[in-house]
């Protein structure tokens, strides 16, 4: 640039932007030892590169408040799980005890079966058939072996 065209740059410049602000310019070009054309790149470029980490600061966040609201969800899923587990224990539970309480009984039943077959086995020894009642049950017994 010539050197009567500068003093006319910078009035333009001056005029444009302001006393001022031309001032701040003229001080940041002095420091990085640039021209004014420079500096205004500069905080050009400085300016783009602090929408751009802004725009990715948001991002950022939503990205996290997201992550956030997954964690939650997880949780929320995970104490359910752990209510199921806790539900299923109980079922296992009352099944084991139904169970036993079923075994119990078919022991009472037995128990009960055997007084009979003893109470019957005695009333047929006494009685006038019982070599006839003793063959039938043995070929009863048979067949149900699949012997007969």
């Amino acid at each position: 640039m010539s050197k009567l065209a500068q003093p006319r740059a910078r009035s333009v410049v001056h005029a444009r932007i302001g006393r001022e602000a031309y001032e701040i310019l003229e001080s940041f070009a002095g420091h990085r030892g640039c021209s004014l054309t420079q500096a205004l790149k500069d905080l050009l470029q400085e300016l783009r590169q602090r929408e751009i980490e802004d725009t990715a600061s948001s991002r950022l966040d939503s990205i996290a408040r997201s992550l956030m609201a997954l964690q939650e969800q997880a949780a929320r899923h995970a104490t359910r799980i752990e209510a199921v587990v806790a539900v299923m224990r109980s079922i296992e539970s009352g099944q084991t005890e139904r169970e036993a309480q079923i075994l119990q009984n078919l022991a009472g039943g037995i128990g009960i079966s055997q007084l009979t077959y003893a109470h019957l086995l005695a009333m047929i020894e006494v009685s006038s058939r019982a070599s006839e009642i003793a063959t039938s049950a043995q070929g009863k017994i048979r067949a149900l072996r699949g012997e007969a």
